[in-house]
């Protein structure tokens, strides 16, 4: 039996590992090992470790904390729900978190809730398949939909069909996976590609019931949509009778209340929601066509789970859609300011030691990627960029500074000057040190690696 005598992260984790598979409660493949911190307290942008160290949080729980650690109005709110009912069927928020839902999301007609994105996604691509009659699925290079078989991981070979294939070294690929899933079920092609679209959905539309998609690519590098691309994707699936699905995961909320369909105006036939919608407490949805969603009113669709639509989760939505619409409606002005100051101060200070970085930023969010200008494709991502990233990555948090994978980092409705002011002390010395790193692994230095 465990008892509070490990006093390091360190120790701590090399306790768990006897206990939980890995010592994490997730896993891709990654450069290097991973050091994981335990935390025992946050407040606003920050948390406090088992050291008592002090970071700056914008790992944000992959951007689900939009609203900061122990927002007080969001905790009352919860408490309050807890209080009245905390699992049942249907309670008197049914009807109100409908409503905020259409009102900032018009394409919304009719609407599901479930507990995480991977679920949600699996369920709009069974009601595509139904409402159309058709099975395949086409998806695009480095989006992230989730840790299904069907649809995690593959990478892009110029073939006819465009097959995905397991390629070597792909952090999402996995053993374990049943066997020809990606044959069976879907395409994908490079992102951004106009002309390779158009020319999948001429040849294979027959078979493709649904094209999926991060509407800004967050997981492929933090890649926007190329000028007009969106408009020609919406017309490409309505041409050929193919449910369009929106993945705002992570980007409903960020981008804007209405997300991003909201903030590039394209809407979607199905959307699912994620993360930030429910400011930390697990729950999704699934919003779209009235035709499409009556599958589930008719029975014709099966969508079933014992936490679908469960209180907390629905009062979870409708405080942090309050929130960011009432008391903190600045937000999104707000993260203006920062991620300009944030962006400007990273390429200042890497120009200043040596390397490029670009940084992208996406509403309220960040991507950066140890290059000299941002990507417009997945592909862009090059062996030395990934490694470059792999290790600012981990060299931030030894500066009390916390990113999410991927070089993301979100900001909160909680984020002030003072946490601004904490992130310009510590980046220089953390970017300095990690330049002398990727200067000893081009010299052929690991010795503190």
């Amino acid at each position: 039996m465990y008892t509070k005598t490990a006093v390091t992260n360190k120790a701590y984790f090399d306790i768990l590992k006897t206990k939980l598979a890995g010592g994490f409660h997730y896993n891709f493949k990654t450069l290097g090992e991973e050091n994981p911190r335990f935390y025992t307290k946050g407040e606003g942008s920050r948390l406090w470790d088992i050291e008592g160290v002090e970071y700056l949080d914008f790992y944000a729980k992959f951007g689900a904390m939009i609203l900061g650690h122990n927002n007080s109005e969001f905790n009352e709110a919860l408490t309050e729900q807890i209080h009245k009912l905390l699992c049942v069927n249907h309670t008197e928020l049914d009807i109100e978190v409908c409503d905020l839902l259409q009102y900032h999301f018009p394409s919304f007609e009719r609407i599901r809730f479930g507990l995480s994105g991977t679920e949600i996604i699996q369920n709009a691509l069974r009601i595509s398949r139904a409402y159309t009659g058709k099975v395949k699925f086409l998806r695009f290079e480095g989006h992230y939909h989730g840790n299904m078989d069907n649809i995690m991981g593959g990478g892009y070979l110029e073939a006819d069909p465009p097959i995905p294939v397991e390629t070597l070294g792909d952090p999402r690929g996995t053993k374990g996976r049943i066997p020809h899933v990606f044959e069976q079920e879907s395409y994908l092609i490079p992102w951004n590609d106009s002309d390779k679209l158009k020319e999948t959905l001429e040849k294979y539309a027959s078979d493709i019931a649904a094209v999926i998609l991060e509407p800004v690519l967050v997981n492929g590098g933090g890649i926007k949509p190329k000028e007009g691309y969106l408009e020609t994707v919406r017309k490409l699936c309505t041409q050929y009778g193919v449910v369009l699905i929106f993945d705002e995961v992570i980007t409903g909320l960020r981008f804007g209340l209405s997300g991003a369909q909201g903030h590039y105006n394209v809407q979607p036939d199905l959307t699912i929601l994620g993360k930030a919608i429910g400011g930390g407490i697990p729950v999704s949805v699934l919003g779209g066509k009235k035709e499409i969603m009556n599958l589930y009113e008719t029975r014709e669709v099966v969508h079933a789970g014992t936490f679908n639509g469960h209180p907390l989760g629905l009062a979870a939505i409708k405080a942090t859609i309050s929130i960011l619409s009432g008391t903190q409606k600045e937000f999104y002005k707000k993260s203006e300011k920062y991620t300009r100051e944030i962006k400007n101060t990273i390429e200042t200070v890497a120009l200043e030691y040596g390397f490029d970085i670009s940084v992208t930023v996406l509403g309220s969010m960040m991507v950066f990627n140890a290059c000299k200008t941002p990507l417009y494709q997945p592909s862009d991502l090059t062996f030395d960029t990934v490694l470059k990233n792999s290790i600012l990555f981990k060299t931030l948090p030894n500066y009390g500074i916390l990113i999410s994978p991927m070089t993301r980092m979100f900001l909160n409705t909680m984020f002030e000057d003072r946490d601004l002011s904490f992130f310009k002390e510590r980046i220089r010395p953390a970017i300095k040190e990690s330049a002398r790193l990727i200067d000893n692994v081009y010299n052929g230095n690991l010795t503190d690696m």
